[in-house]
């Protein structure tokens, strides 16, 4: 079993121009970009950092104990990963730059995004997908009725900022949200930036309606488009997504497997499997099928609902939902109790989806789990 610590290990010492950039690159970088790196890396595209000096930086600034607390959701060992990367010879003369972050939770909004000079004729966007925070997971259920959600919007703003800032080719990462991100960017920049886009890759992200890969925006990206999922995926079968993508073998239990670091490499290249495991099939299937039957008013009530119940229990993070999971699942629990007898109903078809699945094991598991509740 190996990981992106091992693939730094084999591959750390060979330049991008003995070995061009990759799709485990891609995903090491997607992965990196969860790093707390607010106040660390410069805003603006003028002035940049190289990961050598980053990793430096970030391990000698006065709040490193506060910055490794990622959060329950993001692997723990994120911020070692970033280290190492800095001190690779792969890695530690790229330069990072243009760093943007922004939350809220008046607007539902969690975006953050970063950009990486590899050399003179490349520059990669790397998005950041999800993190700790409910803010970040309601936006992702809002993909369902809402586009764009104000991350989306932000994100397409963002690739205009570096495309003016680098004439330069541009390749488009990121995980989780950030695959969506990635993904919705390219489609919607527009064919003068589209056509400054070489590759775009897409790690387990969330996706679209069926008619979003109809459109002709889409179809001029389709071929430079590169999609990842492991074997047991849940984040990325909520909507439709590419038909062109490659199924990653991962060491993670059950949803876990979302989490990059669990995923299987060798050389520059993952262990692949032939299918999903059977409950990503199913739960593809039945998700989806129930979300197309509903109209958008009928899907915005149900998350509206479901998201009153996760927020009744108090909690900001998923952290916090982990620390208190009995606390805040009475809470919610009093909460669906009072809503009425349709859109419990509705919200009880999703959670029995879930439970064999991910409940238990999980934050949200853990706190949301009404095993014959109802």
């Amino acid at each position: 079993m190996a990981d992106l610590f091992d693939y730094l290990t084999w591959r750390g010492d060979l330049s991008f121009d003995k070995v061009p950039f990759n799709k485990i690159d891609a995903l090491l970088i997607s992965h990196i970009s969860y790093s707390l790196l607010n106040g660390l890396v410069p805003s603006d595209f003028k002035d940049a950092k190289t990961l050598k000096q980053l990793s430096k930086d970030f391990k000698a600034a006065p709040d490193y104990a506060e910055r490794v607390k990622i959060g329950y959701v993001i692997n723990k060992r994120t911020s070692e990963l970033l280290i190492k990367t800095g001190k690779s010879n792969r890695f530690k003369n790229v330069k990072i730059c243009g760093y943007r972050e922004k939350f809220s939770e008046k607007d539902v909004e969690q975006f953050a995004a970063m950009t990486y000079i590899l050399n003179d004729k490349e520059v990669i966007v790397s998005y950041r997908g999800t993190d700790d925070s409910l803010v970040g997971w309601k936006e992702d259920f809002n993909i369902v009725w809402q586009e764009p959600v104000p991350a989306q919007k932000d994100a397409l703003l963002y690739i205009d900022e570096v495309s003016k800032a680098f004439d330069s080719q541009i390749k488009i990462v990121g995980h989780s949200k950030g695959g969506n991100l990635a993904i919705y960017t390219a489609v919607n920049c527009g064919s003068e930036v589209q056509s400054k886009i070489s590759q775009i890759y897409n790690f387990d992200g969330p996706g679209f309606s069926a008619d979003f890969f109809k459109k002709p925006e889409y179809l001029a990206i389709e071929s430079r488009l590169f999609n990842f999922y492991p074997e047991l995926s849940i984040v990325g079968m909520i909507f439709h997504h590419p038909q062109k993508f490659e199924i990653v073998k991962s060491d993670g239990f059950a949803v876990l497997q979302h989490d990059p670091l669990t995923w299987q490499i060798l050389g520059p290249d993952f262990e692949t499997k032939k299918d999903f495991a059977e409950e990503s099939k199913f739960f593809y299937k039945t998700l989806n099928e129930w979300v197309e039957n509903l109209n958008s008013s009928q899907t915005k009530e149900f998350v509206t609902a479901l998201w009153d119940i996760i927020m009744a229990s108090g909690a900001k993070s998923l952290t916090e939902l982990q620390k208190n999971a009995f606390i805040s699942g009475a809470k919610m629990f009093a909460k669906m109790t009072s809503l009425d007898k349709e859109t419990k109903r509705e919200v009880k078809v999703v959670l029995d989806l879930l439970k064999d699945i991910m409940f238990k094991d999980t934050p949200f598991g853990r706190a949301l789990y009404f095993k014959n509740s109802l």
